[in-house]
Formats: C-alpha cells, structure tokens, sequence
C-alpha cells in the first residue's frame, strides 16, 4: 500500500508566530473591561464610565439597543438607558470587549478579506447568533452576551495574520481571487497549513479570554465538534451558513446539515424565521459595522 503524499503548507504561520518576540498585547480598554468583569462588587454605572470614556464604542452600543429586534419603544439617549433598560450588564460588557479587542487591527484595503468585510461578517454574525441562541433550550442556551461575542470575534484569525504577516495575507488573498470557487478553509490550509479558526484561537489563549470564546473560534469550521462548550461553534456555524443567503461572510455554502440543528435543537423554519427578522435590522447593522471599519 503507498503512503498518501504529504503536502507541505506554502507558508508556516505557526512557526512564524512562535519565532514573533511577543504577541500583540490586549488593547488597554479591552483590559479595563475584563477588569471591571472580575470585580464581584461592579455596578451598571462603573460600566458606563468605562464605556463612556470611548466615544465611538458608546456610539456602537446605543445603536445595537436601538435595533428593532429589541423592540424597545423608548429612545436610547444615553448608555445608561442601553445598559439598564435594553441590554442588559452582560450583554454590554461582552460586546464593549469584542469591539474593543478587535478594532486596533487593520487588514490591508483593495483585498476580499478587508477590514469592511470582517466587520460586515462580525457584526451580522454576533446579532444572529445571539438571536439564535434565545431559541434554544434552556439547559443549552448560553448566555444571550457571550453568545453574541463568539459571533463577533470567530474570525479574529484573519485580523491577526493580517496584522502580523502584511506580506504573507495579501498571499492568501491572492489565492483567494485566483480560485473563487475553492472553499477558503481549504485555501488557508494550503497556504499557511491552518485554518482561521485555530490562528484566532492562539491569541486568545495567550489573552486568557473565555474558553467559550476560544472553543466557538477554533471550531466554528468543525461541524462534528461535540466536546466542552460545542453550542458555540455549533450556533456560529448556523449563523454563518444563513448568512451566507444574504453574501454575507466566508461559509462555504448557505446549506444547513440537520446534524448542525438537530445538535441545537431548533429547526430549519425556526432558523429562518430568526435570520429574516435581524435582518429587518439590516441598516443600522450595516452602519455599526462601516463605523467600526472606518
């Protein structure tokens, strides 16, 4: 019997990584926010300063709560009504630290993966996937904030090779415009011999930040993954996939496996009622993430 061939990536990014002298440090604001989480004692209004003191994420945050599928029939004049009255505690710390760890990177313009694409996918992703997530079971729901963190930052890998690698990402890109109808997971492979989703994922260990986090980025490509923490992934997947419908994102196709809703425990009509509803929403998504590229 002939061993199968082993073809080696055209790029090693791991080994690029680990030869760096150090990481990317957490953004400072990031850091104020895990901060304020840890403290037992921390309060609405110790939120709201720190928020407060970031012009454009207050600005980010009112406009979510001001979005339809909340359906809240005031007016979201201040973070203080978009954190007590809409949003909730949670829900904005998880959101202030996706924006705020994610928006110091920049990716080259003029390529399929820029910056307008990754928060266009981020933030479309981020509210689907929490609005599925208020659909599952309670024994297997997350927490409405978390899940909407894991659909934020499941692509950070992009963000980070972009980054770090300027030369070898407008490689990828290059393959990516080559071979439009070839899969991108099985490009990144090719190329830097790992896929987005586990590039991420180092990062965010070395950051220390939730393992719900760092499980929903390594593994949203991975739709058999059933270990610790797989609703994650699983609704990230889901999410993508719908989204996919409307040329949003990076999925392979918009075909959703009854294996990925059956694990949920929502089903396919269910799915799709959710997806049209955040997409009522679509302008004032569509403003967050120009605001959050620009």
């Amino acid at each position: 019997m002939t061993a199968e061939k082993t073809v080696e990536p055209l790029l090693n990014i791991k080994a690029r990584i680990a030869k760096l002298d150090r990481l990317p440090t957490m953004p400072a604001m990031a850091q104020e926010v895990i901060k304020l989480g840890s403290h037992p004692d921390a309060s609405v209004n110790d939120l709201v300063k720190i928020v407060e003191m970031d012009p454009s994420l207050a600005a980010q945050i009112m406009r979510y709560a001001s979005s339809p599928f909340f359906s809240y029939r005031g007016k979201v004049d201040s973070v203080q009504t978009a954190v007590s009255r809409v949003l909730g505690f949670s829900m904005v710390m998880n959101l202030a630290l996706g924006v705020t760890t994610a928006r110091p990177f920049k990716l080259p313009k003029n390529v399929p993966l820029n910056m307008d694409a990754f928060w266009r996918h981020a933030v479309f992703s981020a509210a689907l996937t929490q609005a599925l997530s208020s659909e599952l079971a309670d024994e297997i729901r997350p927490p409405a904030g978390l899940a909407y963190l894991a659909g934020l930052l499941h692509n950070f890998g992009h963000v980070l090779v972009g980054h770090l690698f300027r030369k070898e990402f407008l490689i990828l890109n290059k393959f990516i415009i080559a071979e439009p109808e070839t899969d991108l997971i099985e490009i990144e492979k090719k190329v830097f011999g790992y896929e987005h989703g586990q590039i991420g994922a180092w990062l965010m260990d070395v950051w220390k930040l939730p393992e719900e986090l760092i499980v929903a980025t390594r593994e949203h490509n991975n739709l058999s993954y059933q270990g610790e923490h797989a609703v994650y992934p699983q609704l990230v997947a889901l999410s993508d996939r719908l989204l996919k419908e409307y040329n949003i994102g990076d999925a392979p196709n918009s075909s959703v496996p009854q294996s990925l809703l059956q694990s949920l425990g929502i089903g396919d009509y269910q799915a799709r009622m959710v997806v049209n509803r955040v997409m009522e929403g679509c302008d004032g998504l569509d403003t967050m993430a120009r605001q959050l590229a620009s």
